[in-house]
């Protein structure tokens, strides 16, 4: 027979296990009603970055943070100050202006999800919203301030939805022959595409921005136009709709720009073009049309442009005609600048610097080939006619940054001069016809931070001084070019 003591024993252990946790969890649940506690947050103002009017902002967080050993309950939670309901709150996953009987354990955390939408003031082009969030605990009031700025901005949405693989689009104008001008006064923010179509013109002056939302883009139709001319004080800035600080610099916010052939030439005069799939695509309308011209009319014109943070291409050409002066581009995924199916480029005093750190990349940062595919099993070959590439720095954190594919049953007048190419011989070797004695082959070109975006040369850089004189007489950013000019679109100021 088992000793009863232990029987009595083991029970009054249990019991006492028992006790201690139904002790516990009383504790546990004891809510602090003290006047004195306070409760801290993570800050003590929520702040927004500039929202467009109407149209809502990114949801920024608040953390509310009870320090102390016991539950404490949060009689209530109100949002004040708020007469337009700008403001939308979220309390550890309820929504409402009025919550109450919010409980935080002992040494925990809950989140507050604020979002706002500024709605337009027609006297006010940067309309104040401001309201709080008081917290009512154990008599005692606590608030956090909300702060934001709205934009009043012009917006284009889609009123065309294509069923044929086409985007979802809205055509700038009724008037089928209307020149649109934008200016400073109001930001443009673009939904799906907006068109240019065939007679159309689109003037864009000096300091205005242009925002495009995810997967939107502008279409330059066959026969439509477009005037970007900004300054070198006022550039005119196409990018993504989304202000917050994190986005300044982030490739695939949204699509392109499309331009087709016209009559007139299509000019883009200190532009700021990022952010984006691709910077630029110019062709000829592809669309019904298996016999295309050999090469656009009109040139695609840019001056002073810098295309950077582009998750395929700045510039993807099909036979097209491109003139550059002073062009930075840099930061693609793929190419910097892919020239298909023929085309004529010149390009001068231009610097393509691909130092995209967003994943690998495995293309050149400049390619260029007359063949383009005209259905799954043809290819079709098309004359480069009379380009140069002069005083400019093609170069990458690729070891071979060229790439020219040229199928010689149509004629080929190519030639890069005075510029620094990087790429190892036996690339060059095969082309080395499309390449003057002036071009330099695998220097270091000089470059202040290559990594960092800084493409202005340093002292003793060996680009300096050995460009030719191509008529330009101010660079990128307004210094005067010395004679020799620098390679690059940068001249070096002492």
């Amino acid at each position: 027979m088992k000793n009863p003591i232990h029987k009595i024993t083991f029970f009054l252990f249990t019991l006492s296990v028992v006790i201690m946790a139904s002790l516990s969890g009383c504790k546990k649940d004891e809510i602090n009603t003290s006047p004195d506690l306070r409760l801290t947050f993570s800050t003590d103002s929520v702040k927004f970055d500039t929202v467009f009017n109407t149209v809502g902002s990114a949801t920024q967080v608040l953390k509310v943070y009870n320090s102390d050993d016991s539950y404490v309950n949060i009689s209530k939670v109100s949002l004040l100050n708020d007469p337009n309901n700008s403001y939308r709150i979220n309390v550890d996953g309820l929504a409402g202006t009025n919550l109450e009987n919010i409980e935080i354990g002992p040494n925990d955390s809950i989140y507050i999800f604020i979002e706002v939408t500024v709605e337009p003031n027609a006297n006010i082009l940067y309309p104040f919203v401001e309201g709080k969030i008081e917290f009512e605990t154990n008599g005692n009031n606590q608030s956090v301030d909300l702060v934001a700025w709205g934009w009043d901005a012009i917006f284009y949405v889609p009123d065309v939805f294509p069923t044929n693989g086409l985007p979802n689009y809205t055509i700038i104008s009724d008037d089928p022959n209307a020149t649109v001008t934008w200016t400073a006064e109001k930001p443009v923010v673009i939904y799906g595409y907006l068109v240019v179509d065939s007679l159309q013109k689109l003037v864009v002056e000096p300091g205005t921005q242009i925002f495009f939302h995810q997967g939107s883009g502008l279409w330059v139709y066959r026969g439509g136009n477009i005037k970007a001319e900004g300054t070198l004080e006022e550039p005119i800035v196409f990018q993504g709709d989304r202000l917050e600080s994190f986005y300044d610099e982030q490739p695939g916010q949204w699509d392109r720009i499309w331009i087709n052939e016209g009559s007139q030439i299509n000019v883009f005069k200190h532009v700021l073009i990022k952010n984006n799939f691709i910077g630029i695509q110019c062709e000829t309308l592809p669309f019904n049309n298996p016999n295309p011209v050999s090469v656009a009319s009109q040139p695609l014109k840019l001056d002073n442009v810098v295309i950077r943070n582009n998750s395929i291409a700045g510039i993807l050409s099909k036979n097209y005609k491109i003139i550059a002066n002073n062009v930075l581009m840099s930061s693609a995924g793929q190419y910097l600048l892919a020239g298909t199916g023929g085309g004529s480029y010149n390009f001068n005093n231009c610097t393509f610097a691909n130092n995209w750190k967003f994943g690998t990349r495995q293309t050149p940062a400049v390619f260029l080939t007359n063949l383009t595919p005209v259905s799954s099993t043809e290819v079709e070959v098309r004359p480069i006619d009379s380009s140069k590439f002069r005083n400019c720095i093609v170069y990458g954190n690729g070891i071979n940054e060229i790439g020219l594919d040229f199928d010689l049953a149509q004629p080929v007048i190519l030639k890069f001069e005075n510029s620094i190419i990087r790429a190892e011989e036996e690339v060059i070797n095969p082309i080395l016809e499309y390449f003057a004695g002036t071009t330099y082959v695998g220097q270091q070109p000089g470059f202040v931070d290559f990594s960092g975006g800084n493409f202005q040369l340093t002292p003793g850089a060996f680009a300096i001084g050995k460009g030719q004189n191509t008529g330009l007489i101010f660079d990128l950013i307004g210094t005067p070019y010395a004679n020799p000019p620098a390679i690059g679109c940068f001249e070096f100021l002492p």
